[in-house]
């Protein structure tokens, strides 16, 4: 079969529909281009998940439930808690982290994931916090308190920490509780006897809730417990406060003297909550969840919440609990190493 030379006309027809093609492309392109990088501005698209390392009714989940409720009013999506508690929070982590970058998919996160990974086995820290996961705010924080059983504190006569100091003193050995080996509570009781040079006995329960139960009902005597979730324990007396961690005394307690007024300047903590991303997410989308976020933090409601439960609103920038996880980095690597603090 022998081919038919193509026609003038059809070639120029031909030429002319090539060229069109081409500058259509260079038309589209930076259309194309602007839709995409613009793409995060739509955030969210379906509903959200926020993970969380505890279970149902505990530690960080109470703060969880209450950003689920009010968020979707400010985002037009629903917001779904999902508790992923066991392996010192690594299981939650490693959600989030191996999740699609795009928001849908969020870590409300304790602290004590970056003072986990100092004594964590390689095996067993599956994910590194400070480089696989992207800051968004740090939306509250909890005061750390130096506490006693309320009747053992009435019965041995203990109203200061220098009573305490004296007790321990003349009877070493004197048990605290912690929730979990590596936990804040440890880190606070180990650091005390040190710069108090004393002996106590460390007692690690499976979390926060049971350590502050074996204390109100007087298995362990000693504790360095959160106030969230516990305001109602030290009100009814089941607990006495001698003092705190923070730097200022704390809105909670303001009649609570801190450790650094009595005289113990290395004993500062704080115990935050921080929202965190998969590390890959856009900045722009960083920047819609943070806004949503600080807005539900002002809120009277919210706040007045938080405050009964033994939470502090905080908020802010990216940049702020990037920074808090740094020193936070830091201060718990150097202390793991001087106080021989080893995780679960």
């Amino acid at each position: 079969m022998i081919a038919r030379p193509v026609e003038r006309g059809s070639a120029r027809c031909l030429v002319r529909l090539v060229r069109c093609v081409l500058r259509l492309g260079l038309f589209l392109a930076p259309a194309l281009a602007h839709a995409q990088s613009a793409s995060p501005l739509v955030w969210p698209q379906r509903p959200v998940i926020l993970v969380v390392s505890s279970a149902p009714g505990a530690g960080v989940d109470f703060f969880a439930r209450m950003l689920a409720d009010q968020l979707p009013a400010r985002i037009g999506q629903p917001v779904v808690v999902e508790n992923r508690p066991g392996a010192s929070g690594m299981i939650a982590a490693a959600q989030v982290a191996r999740a699609t970058p795009d928001g849908h998919v969020l870590f409300l996160m304790p602290n004590t994931l970056v003072m986990a990974r100092h004594g964590l086995s390689a095996q067993a820290s599956t994910v590194d916090v400070m480089t696989e996961l992207a800051p968004i705010l740090m939306p509250a924080t909890t005061t750390m308190v130096l506490a006693l059983n309320g009747k053992f504190a009435q019965s041995a006569q203990i109203a200061s920490v220098d009573d305490l100091v004296a007790l321990v003193r003349r009877a070493p050995g004197l048990p605290y509780a912690s929730g979990v080996n590596g936990s804040p509570m440890h880190f606070l009781g180990e650091q005390f006897k040190r710069a108090t040079a004393t002996d106590l006995t460390h007692v690690p329960y499976k979390g926060v809730a049971q350590a502050v139960a074996a204390a109100i009902g007087a298995q362990v005597n000693v504790i360095w417990m959160p106030t969230s979730g516990n305001v109602q324990y030290f009100r009814a007396g089941a607990l006495r406060a001698l003092a705190t961690s923070s730097p200022a005394r704390s809105p909670l307690m303001p009649e609570v003297p801190t450790m650094r007024e009595l005289g113990y300047p290395a004993i500062e903590a704080v115990a935050w909550y921080g929202l965190l991303a998969p590390i890959d997410v856009p900045a722009a989308t960083v920047d819609r969840i943070n806004t949503a976020v600080n807005t539900v933090l002002t809120l009277p409601l919210v706040r007045e919440r938080l405050l009964a439960a033994g939470y502090v609103p905080e908020g802010g920038s990216p940049a702020r609990l990037a920074r808090q996880m740094k020193n936070d980095d830091l201060q718990y690597q150097r202390l793991a190493r001087e106080l021989d603090i080893r995780s679960d």
